[in-house]
């Protein structure tokens, strides 16, 4: 005799199966970042690098979201508010000092960006790299980038060899 429970039974299998199929389907990923994206990220950085060459540290601080968070060497800075206090204590770069972006990368709304700082030395020369950088960006509704974390290693400077003798 079949009871009512051992007849449910098939069908719950059943039922469940199809719950587990429709939950293994998967959402196409978002788009690959657009040229347009991309232009947008570099302007950010742009718009950062020309506002720290200023001295301008309310606008440097504008390319942050209120809940960004900055690394430097060990120190952190969380929050806009932070941030802009840690830029205000800079001083302002000359055109000696650089940033290249080395790649971007990113889906929807979340973009990756390396890159690193340059210099050049006094008496001029060739730009030497003095930090290297690793940010997450996130698309905000005007279609700019703000920086949500922000990491800089700063590259220490060349030692000479030591003589033998």
């Amino acid at each position: 005799m079949t009871t009512p429970r051992t007849v449910l039974r098939p069908h719950l299998l059943a039922l469940l199966c199809v719950a587990a199929l429709a939950g293994c389907q998967q959402t196409p990923p978002p788009a690959e970042l657009s040229p347009a994206d991309v232009t947008a990220i570099r302007a950010t950085s742009e718009r950062w690098l020309t506002a720290v060459r200023a001295g301008r540290w309310d606008d440097a601080a504008a390319t942050y979201t209120d809940d960004a968070v900055f690394w430097l060497a060990g120190s952190k800075f969380e929050g806009r508010a932070a941030i802009r206090q840690f830029l205000g204590g800079m001083q302002a770069w000359d055109t000696t000092r650089g940033l290249v972006i080395d790649e971007i990368h990113g889906r929807g709304d979340m973009a990756f960006v390396a890159g690193h700082g340059t210099a050049i030395p006094d008496g001029g020369g060739i730009p030497v790299v003095v930090s290297h950088y690793m940010d997450i960006r996130l698309r905000q509704a005007d279609g700019s980038w703000r920086y949500y974390r922000d990491m800089v290693s700063p590259v220490p400077p060349a030692t000479s060899a030591k003589k033998k003798g």
